[in-house]
């Protein structure tokens, strides 16, 4: 009974509270949405041969990424799995190269009553200036929940996973220094936040999208605070 206490505390904290009262409005288009998403990524299902990155109308990369994150604490090198999380990946890089993070602040650090997450990518800037906008259709853009197990060609798309053998075989799990998508209860409701994780905490595992992790500077994210900011975000090479 406690360990499921504790579990339903992390969702929670996970939870982006943000997302849900600020788009509650837009509920129904947001329905509409994911309804077609997932009718996508289902028919892909069908051809796992399939190259995600040439039927997505998303932002899609399946290659390995790399970003800088200079912040007003010192830099952190990012390291993004394209191959594991196409989309995730694509969405991320290309708000990088708009520069909608940079300026950015750390709207939520939690270390206590143990190290948990640092959030970034608040919609809220320190320009007060929304970037993180489409341009194609100049709304938000959410992306679908994307989780890739070993034995699948393809991501998992639309869906959280909770059989123990797929979860076991999640190729990007919530271990510390990864990344991993914030969203809303909504399942396909990520879009610009994210979490660099303090600690691991595999009871996130098949609920939330990993894409990338830390690969230098992680001293630098054990000093972060909230109000720390990122003064610009670069794709970079490795």
């Amino acid at each position: 009974m406690k360990e499921f206490k504790k579990k339903k505390t992390v969702i929670r904290l996970l939870d982006n509270s943000t997302l849900i009262y600020r788009f509650f409005k837009s509920v129904y288009i947001l329905l509409f949405i994911n309804l077609i998403l997932i009718s996508a990524c289902s028919s892909l299902k069908k051809n796992e041969k399939v190259d995600i990155c040439s039927s997505s109308k998303l932002p899609c990369l399946s290659s390995n990424e790399y970003v800088l994150l200079i912040t007003n604490r010192g830099n952190i090198k990012l390291k993004l799995y394209g191959k594991s999380a196409p989309i995730t990946v694509g969405n991320f890089i290309d708000f990088v190269e708009k520069g909608a993070y940079d300026r950015t602040i750390f709207n939520r650090v939690i270390r206590q009553p143990y190290p948990f997450l640092i959030r970034g990518g608040e919609n809220i800037l320190i320009d007060s200036e929304n970037k993180f906008i489409d341009e194609k259709t100049g709304k938000i853009r959410y992306i679908p929940l994307e989780i890739k197990v070993k034995n699948k060609n393809l991501p998992i798309y639309g869906k959280e996973i909770d059989v123990s053998n797929q979860i076991n075989n999640i190729e990007l799990k919530h271990k510390r220094s990864y990344l991993s998508m914030a969203r809303s209860k909504t399942l396909n409701s990520a879009s610009s936040q994210f979490y660099i994780l303090l600690k691991s905490l595999p009871e996130l595992d098949g609920r939330f999208a990993v894409f990338g992790k830390v690969i230098s500077g992680m001293d630098i994210v054990d000093l972060i605070q909230e109000e720390d900011f990122i003064i610009e975000a670069k794709r970079v090479d490795f």
